[in-house]
């Protein structure tokens, strides 16, 4: 799952980037009404189109991390650093943001989330959601640079692949109640922090 997830998170990035460099130029020729060999609606399309292709791409890696934790894949780092045999179904969704590396690809997740429903919805301002698809666009590309070259939540373990893993950050799982408060209190801080890339 390592590969795939690393491949997606690159297909990721490259659709973010083709996204962002085709949505700058088609508004900048719709606003000088230059002309180009490619119209400027049909580029801006392509960059939306991109822009969804993106939302699952980055999907497929989350679902990746997820299934690695889930199957307990002591060979990527992060699994093994935050996430152990013991460790409830609850707690074991939970890793995912329970490191950097983690909760960046939930922050790209999120991103990812809300460019797909603008990019859905684009017909209700074509402009409007056309600025904003590529103004988030940039924001998809500063993170997944991030999360594919500074901080990669699939790089795998060097050595010996240890039994069991570290387990979740304390402070997500102190107790039942202080642990699921904790874990939603993350969730959330993230969902609010991916909303304020969005216009309005």
């Amino acid at each position: 799952m390592s590969t795939f997830g690393s491949f997606a998170l690159l297909i990721a990035l490259a659709l973010a980037a083709y996204n962002l460099l085709a949505g700058a130029v088609a508004l900048r020729l719709l606003a000088t009404g230059q002309q180009a060999f490619v119209s400027p609606e049909r580029l801006a399309d392509t960059a939306r189109r991109a822009g969804i292709a993106c939302f699952f791409a980055v999907t497929a890696a989350a679902f990746a991390l997820v299934y690695s934790v889930y199957t307990n894949d002591f060979s990527i780092t992060y699994i093994l650093e935050h996430s152990n045999r013991a460790l409830p179904g609850m707690y074991k969704f939970s890793a995912m943001w329970s490191g950097q590396e983690g909760s960046l690809l939930l922050w790209a997740w999120l991103l990812a989330t809300y460019g797909f429903v603008l990019r859905l919805t684009h017909k209700m301002d074509v402009k409007l959601y056309a600025y904003a698809g590529t103004i988030l666009a940039a924001v998809q590309v500063f993170f997944l640079s991030v999360i594919n070259f500074a901080a990669p939540p699939f790089a795998l373990l060097k050595g010996q692949i240890p039994d069991d893993g570290n387990g979740l950050n304390p402070l997500l799982s102190a107790d039942a109640v202080s642990g699921l408060r904790g874990i939603l209190r993350t969730l959330l801080l993230c969902v609010g922090r991916a909303d304020d890339a969005l216009p309005g």
